[in-house]
């Protein structure tokens, strides 16, 4: 099957707006393809581990050298396109050979399984001129494909459910078994995609694979007119959601994105082996300080991510805890449509019963999180607005009728978010958007004053209307004091309120202080720069949290 049929299909999803229509067109297209072929789509569009073989720069230099455009005029070119896969593909029109047809009927296993892997065994020289030479042989329909795959920037308005849904009704199959089928690892090959469109389902054949993800909604003022008893309340962690699976002797520990991290927390793999019974638990993985019984913050657990092997010292320094908040299987029982209050019931029998072996030895490492007894929906809100004195983000309610769904349902869990932190900011730089945001400033960063200086503190794109994004994008190119590549340093003029949900201490910043998902959320056209926040006031933020 030509490269042309995905060429096609890429581009029909990504101008297609309905989702209805996008299903359509996925099940006629894997009705009409090769398993192989059709496995390699669902790698591709699911973006499951895309591996990028050449970065964008490198793709921009390389059409410059070949074809000798100034690098300027690329670079012109992609502040208004915003994509380099996308730009080199307009600039390669007419770069075809016509007569060649090498090419033209390449298909997308041949190109993933054989080209490209050849591609990156080569030295630089031979790698630029077999790029090249594809370039020119291969039809021009087909270049944003390929450009695409090379840099590893495949983005397109499919998402995994739509992938979910379209299989299941290709082959009629109840969606919840087509998303745990494509949970976890996706290995390209026709027994992948025919395990994938099985009617028949094999219990063991999911051994290794975690379940959907079931995900909490923001939270709904309507929630405060039912009965507060129809809840379970718990605190927000900020760590990485986990789902800790036991099965066949094995211990696998999955994020919520599908990676399998056991090799960074081997200490938590180790201590679950030590549990006879097999079983699947929902909870939060977090950095803990056991002497004053609280979370660390986020960035403490990046640096237990970030390493494959920790040493004995680094688990030391940054000692792991996961907390379940469910239970989902136990001993091959699959018990996500069991209520939640009784599965709380299960987790906490099963729990004590593991807590009281000697030989486990589970409880510097694991336990269940705590719940919280709101007598009314004012209780709830006092709990929430203490939530960081313990280092949370607020309360997760739950419907304790609920089942374990997969995705964000209604009716089953909310978020009840502490309100952000806050501070007003002085807009001193902007960088070009990428993508649909090409050709326009919307990456900002912000500065607090100290003593009569300016200092950056925070860098935020998100939060701003697009009519309001336009007009800034003109002031910020009439008022450029000087250009550094992409970025513009601005006059100091506009202030912004930049709300964030953690502050804490950073000696990587000149400010001295780092914040949590910062992003826009007022233009204060009403102040004056003299109006904007000092770092003094950051610093106050701090104290009052620690």
């Amino acid at each position: 099957m030509s490269l042309k049929k995905f060429s096609d299909l890429f581009n029909d999803l990504d101008s297609i707006n309905s989702t209805n229509n996008k299903i359509d067109v996925l099940k006629k297209y894997f009705l009409s393809n090769e398993p192989i072929d059709n496995s390699w789509a669902i790698y591709l569009l699911t973006g499951k581990s895309n591996k990028r073989f050449i970065s964008g720069r490198y793709l921009k230099n390389l059409f410059s050298q070949i074809y000798e455009y100034p690098q300027w005029l690329i670079d012109s070119c992609y502040l208004k396109v915003g994509d380099s896969a996308e730009v080199i593909t307009l600039l390669l029109k007419n770069k075809t050979n016509s007569r060649n047809k090498k090419l033209s009927n390449i298909s997308l296993n041949e190109l993933l399984s054989k080209i490209i892997p050849e591609l990156s065994k080569l030295n630089e020289e031979k790698k630029n001129y077999e790029i090249k030479n594809i370039w020119e042989t291969l039809p021009e329909d087909n270049h944003l494909i390929f450009n695409k795959i090379l840099t590893g920037t495949f983005r397109v308005g499919v998402s995994i459910g739509l992938i979910t849904k379209s299989i299941s009704k290709l082959i009629n199959i109840d969606e919840e078994i087509i998303s745990h089928r494509l949970m976890g690892n996706f290995n390209p090959s026709i027994d992948s995609y025919k395990f994938l469109i099985n009617r028949n389902i094999n219990l063991e054949e999911l051994n290794s694979k975690p379940f959907p993800f079931l995900l909490a909604n923001t939270f709904e003022d309507k929630i405060f007119k039912v009965a507060i008893n129809d809840f379970q309340f718990e605190w927000k962690y900020d760590g990485i959601r986990i789902q800790l699976i036991k099965r066949s002797g094995n211990v696998s520990l999955w994020t919520r994105g599908q990676e399998l991290v056991n090799e960074s927390f081997p200490e938590l793999v180790e201590k679950m082996l030590c549990i006879k019974d097999e079983f699947v638990l929902d909870g939060e993985l977090l950095v803990w300080n056991f002497k004053e019984q609280i979370a660390l913050d986020f960035p403490f657990l990046q640096k237990r991510l970030n390493r494959k092997s920790p040493t004995s010292s680094i688990q030391i320094k940054y000692p792991i805890i996961f907390i379940a908040y469910d239970f989902l299987e136990i001993n091959n029982r699959d018990i996500r449509e069991v209520k939640l209050e009784n599965r709380r019931i299960e987790l906490e029998k099963y729990f004590s019963k593991w807590q009281n072996k000697a030989e486990n030895n589970i409880n510097t490492i694991f336990r269940i999180s705590d719940l919280i007894y709101p007598k009314d929906w004012s209780d709830a809100l006092s709990f929430k607005e203490k939530s960081r004195e313990n280092n949370t983000e607020g309360l997760i309610i739950k419907n304790k009728r609920s089942p374990y769904t997969s995705g964000r349902k209604k009716g089953i869990w909310w978020k009840y978010k502490v309100d952000p932190m806050q501070l007003d900011a002085v807009l001193i730089y902007a960088k070009g958007g990428s993508g649909r945001r090409a050709g326009l400033y919307t990456d900002y960063s912000f500065a607090l004053w100290k003593d009569q200086e300016l200092i950056k503190f925070a860098s935020a794109y998100s939060g701003l209307t697009n009519i309001e994004i336009k007009e800034l994008d003109k002031w910020i190119r009439k008022n450029t004091i000087e250009k550094f590549g992409p970025v513009r340093s601005l006059k100091p003029e506009m202030v912004f309120e930049i709300s964030f949900e953690k502050i804490q201490i950073s000696k990587r910043h000149k400010s001295g202080i780092a914040v949590r998902f910062p992003r826009i959320t007022k233009w204060r056209k009403d102040k004056q720069i003299n109006d904007a926040d000092s770092l003094e006031n950051a610093y106050k933020l701090l104290k009052k949290i620690s």
